[in-house]
């Protein structure tokens, strides 16, 4: 009958550090066809992800000698581990070097960079260096192991914000056993984010000796501002007083006016909406259902911690108002749904302090993260706890070939390359197609791929092409037909790169029958370009319903953002789709449904095909889109 919110951002950095043994563990080997492995029995709640950091080791060696565990881990299961210089001490013990210092292994996974594995273990890159001198000379490279300092000063907790849940009345709702218990051991920060049509804004709570100008700079906003928002505060602050800090996540509009409230509004009985609150009641006529009360976390990087001018956050906040409209909007009968939402910022620090409350491994669906780098922790424990997940952001899951419990909407790079040369076929079907190289490459590795995997296609099924070089293309006319149509394909992302071929370009399309397949990312600059392609998940310049956009104004008022695409219109979808489904079938479906489709979508419909017959689910809905030539 109920839709609880438990806001509960994640405040703080923490390091977390691999298991540290104080003594070597010993284990039994085995040799098979000559190579040396050890033999792990697995631990209660312990997922691959952690065997594999626990020995240095990647998950594919493991998965490799242990077909057995492909349909997940289970506890006491014994497994063989490869034995590697990285392992050979069995476990990534603390060890010491010559000055003393302790220090942990790490193996360098593909495109980490020395600052986040710097972040990652709460050390200097310096002290990184200093541990293995090779880097000055090769770089970092994937699989390298490689010593990592303890940074003993290290804290074993983060501060986390404690539960807030309001009935609908205002007055305190009860609080879970699990609750109290997190109150009573973890020292709770302040901060909780609130959005809505009258402010954003973040709850903080005064500390001894703090000061309107210490306040400021860390929320990096003026005095004024502080002061304008909380008028019964006077000129003196108390310790333990609350103050409202306004939010600023990076847009250039004002955050008093277009933020959201971090509540869903509560509706009469005889409607779907009325005033905003913490607590929605939504009463429909009883239904058969598979479960009565539902519990989701929404894991996104608000970075309430971080800097709140953060261009990156605002789409984030868009994806959650969507989010929580959805919830509102759902008609599921006697269904009650539990909200929880965290800040787990851009690290995996975050990721791993959300996963270590109790409370998750409760939930019924996990929405997030947002960056590629929290989504292999975040995987693991959803298989282990079976609990279904959805990545809305990241196009590289890793192992969702073995997780029934993953749904990613960004269809991989992969799926878009076969439909790209599937349009080349078909649509561009005897076109002048151009493949020109800027020698601008600021690309992507799946950047490049795509780039050389459409050539070879092409030279592999004789589809003729042209590719050019950037100083040829200074004079592409001379490569464009009057009695074709002339398709033509950069090597770059950067549209700053393409920019001046893409004047000429525009200036040409009047005389010749001509467009690009650009970057999506290039519709939202205000350029000259000619007429324009783009592949993406998201239905073009597809508009709201009138429904949607007067639901939207009334809870969170004027619209944040005017950009393609629209994020809380993806929130909106997907959690629409999930709230369905768990309505229909309780989620019972990852057992035996190849796909899933669903076509109501009010900007992106979506195609969940299952990779195979252990694996997750991948959108493969993907739309051509069009954009006339304009001048800006």
């Amino acid at each position: 009958m109920k839709y609880k919110f438990y806001i509960m951002l994640i405040i703080g950095i923490t390091c977390f550090l691999p298991t540290i043994y104080t003594q070597n563990e010993s284990y039994t080997t085995e040799i098979i066809n000559g190579k040396e492995y050890y033999r792990y029995k697995v631990q209660a709640s312990e997922g691959l992800y952690a065997i594999s950091r626990k020995f240095g080791v990647s998950q594919s060696e493991i998965n490799n000698i242990n077909p057995q565990i492909h349909d997940g881990l289970k506890a006491g299961q014994t497994i063989l581990i490869p034995k590697t210089t990285a392992s050979h001490s069995a476990a990534p013990s603390v060890k010491k070097i010559a000055d003393n210092t302790e220090y942990v292994t790490h193996t360098v996974e593909r495109r980490q960079t020395l600052f986040a594995i710097s972040r990652k273990y709460n050390v200097t890159q310096d002290e990184i260096i200093q541990a293995n001198p090779q880097i000055k000379e090769r770089g970092l490279q994937p699989g390298d192991v490689i010593r990592i300092p303890v940074n003993k000063t290290t804290p074993k907790t983060a501060e986390v914000q404690t539960p807030v849940k309001t009935e609908t009345d205002g007055n305190q709702a009860p609080v879970k056993k699990e609750e109290i218990k997190t109150m009573q051991t973890v020292k709770p920060a302040e901060k909780v984010l609130h959005i809505g049509s009258e402010g954003s804004y973040i709850t903080h709570v005064v500390e001894p000796k703090e000061t309107f100008y210490s306040i400021s700079k860390k929320y990096n906003v003026t005095v004024q501002e502080i002061k304008d928002l909380n008028p019964e505060s006077g000129d003196v602050l108390k310790t333990g007083m609350t103050l409202k800090i306004p939010f600023k996540s990076g847009s250039e509009t004002s955050s008093k006016t277009t933020a959201p409230e971090t509540s869903v509004p509560e509706p009469k009985t005889t409607s779907t909406t009325t005033t905003t609150t913490q607590t929605t009641v939504i009463q429909q006529p009883k239904q058969t259902l598979s479960k009565g009360t539902y519990k989701i976390a929404f894991l996104l990087p608000f970075m309430l911690s971080g800097n709140q001018n953060d261009p990156t956050v605002e789409k984030f906040v868009e994806f959650y108002m969507g989010s929580l409209l959805a919830i509102n909007n759902a008609k599921n009968g006697d269904m009650n749904y539990e909200i929880f939402t965290y800040d787990i910022e851009k690290t995996e620090t975050m990721v791993y302090e959300v996963i270590n409350k109790p409370e998750m491994q409760e939930m019924d669906l996990i929405i997030g993260p947002a960056y590629t780098t929290q989504t292999a922790v975040l995987a693991d424990f959803a298989k282990r706890h079976k609990i279904n997940t959805v990545i809305p952001f990241s196009s590289k899951i890793s192992y969702i070939d073995s997780n029934p419990y993953i749904f990613q909407f960004n269809p991989d790079q992969e799926l878009q390359n076969e439909f790209t040369l599937n349009l080349l076929k078909n649509r561009f079907e005897g076109a002048n197609l151009l493949f020109v190289e800027t020698g601008n490459l600021k690309m992507s590795d799946d950047g490049l791929d795509f780039f050389n995997f459409l050539m070879k296609k092409l030279d592999k099924q004789k589809v003729e092409y042209k590719k050019i070089s950037g100083s040829d293309a200074d004079n592409i006319q001379n490569y464009l037909f009057t009695d074709k149509y002339n398709l033509i394909i950069f090597d770059t992302e950067d549209e700053k790169s393409v920019q001046t071929y893409l004047n000429k370009l525009y200036d040409l399309h009047t005389k010749y029958n001509l467009g690009v397949l650009g970057q999506y990312a290039w519709r939202n600059t205000k350029s000259k370009k000619p007429h324009m392609f783009y592949i993406s998940p998201f239905a073009g310049n597809k508009t709201a319903t009138d429904f949607y956009e007067q639901e939207y104004q009334k809870y969170y008022g004027k619209m944040r953002s005017g950009t393609n695409p629209r994020f809380d219109l993806l929130g909106y979808d997907l959690t629409t789709f999930f709230l369905s489904t768990m309505k229909n079938d309780g989620f019972t479906f990852n057992r035996t449904t190849p796909s899933l489709t669903f076509d109501n979508g009010v900007q992106s419909d979506l195609h969940f095909v299952k990779t195979g017959k252990n694996g997750g689910y991948v959108n493969q809905k993907l739309y051509l889109i069009e954009d006339e030539a304009k001048q800006k």
